[in-house]
């Protein structure tokens, strides 16, 4: 089955939303609210929020929705389709001015992520990807096809992270010439257009909405999503926070060796509350 449908929706809506995010950046009277959980949430992510789960509403008002600023509707669970939504990815970042943000949307069908859209429009960039569609990135009005560039030799490059840091310190590092690659983790999809070789992704934990348009943008161009014990995950869950660790990679090969690698390392996932 494909989701041509769906993934044109998605793209329509992640670049609407662009529009109220760009009015509000950088503006110095930008309101900043503080969550119970000691995070920030801006005027931007609410407005944002607004205009895609109307958009979504409107459209398929069927479908569940799971946002990281709406109220959680325990009906979803009881759907088979949820879209979930990060209205603004590197709230930080965009509070402060810097360009690195998100609006992305994904799709999940009986728990997997099956639609992925990332807009970065302050870079002017759109990553998009869907079960059965090739994935693409529009950059400055150029479209290109996002797709892994195979193993070369021992090389292994690693975005940079905690965990990234603990596998390169494995001894021997089963073979691996480790080479970080320095990128914001909101950007996991950069892996399939960075020109290089290989590429892998391990974090403890997460949230739904920070990782279903990657998987699914990923899952689209042969890439493997997963947790530390290799099991795909789960979208729609009951608790969206993400316990079993990441493992994102441009190819099944890159999977393998960076899970061999976390297993070395004894990477723990995260288990807190």
């Amino acid at each position: 089955m494909t989701y041509t449908a769906e993934l044109a929706f998605a793209v329509d809506i992640v670049r609407r939303a662009a529009g109220p995010a760009l009015a509000l950046f950088e503006r110095p009277d930008l309101s900043v609210f503080e969550k119970p959980d000691g995070t920030i949430v801006t005027q931007a992510d609410l407005d944002v929020n607004d205009v895609i789960v109307e958009a979504i509403a409107s459209a398929f008002p069927d479908d569940a929705i799971l946002s990281e600023e709406g109220l959680d509707d325990p009906d979803r669970l009881s759907k088979s389709r949820c879209w979930i939504v990060d209205p603004i990815d590197g709230t930080s970042h965009f509070e402060r001015g810097d360009r690195d943000w998100s609006i992305m949307l994904a799709l999940a069908v009986d728990g997997q992520a099956v639609v992925g859209a990332v807009n970065r429009p302050a870079m002017r960039e759109l990553r998009l990807g869907a079960v059965g569609v090739e994935p693409t990135m529009e950059h400055h009005e150029r479209t290109t096809q996002l797709k892994a560039t195979p193993l070369a030799g021992s090389s292994l490059y690693v975005m940079h992270s905690p965990t990234a840091a603990a596998i390169a310190e494995v001894p021997g590092g089963a073979g691996a010439s480790f080479k970080v690659f320095y990128h914001g983790l909101m950007s996991m999809t950069t892996m399939l257009s960075a020109g290089m070789h290989a590429y892998v992704t391990p974090r403890t934990t997460g949230y739904e909405w920070d990782l279903a348009p990657h998987a699914a943008i990923l899952g689209a161009a042969g890439g493997l999503v997963t947790d530390f014990q290799s099991r795909p995950h789960t979208f729609n869950s009951a608790d969206p926070l993400i316990r079993g660790g990441v493992i994102a990679a441009v190819s099944p090969e890159a999977h393998t060796r960076v899970l061999s690698l976390v297993r070395e390392a004894r990477l723990k996932p995260f288990q807190g509350t």
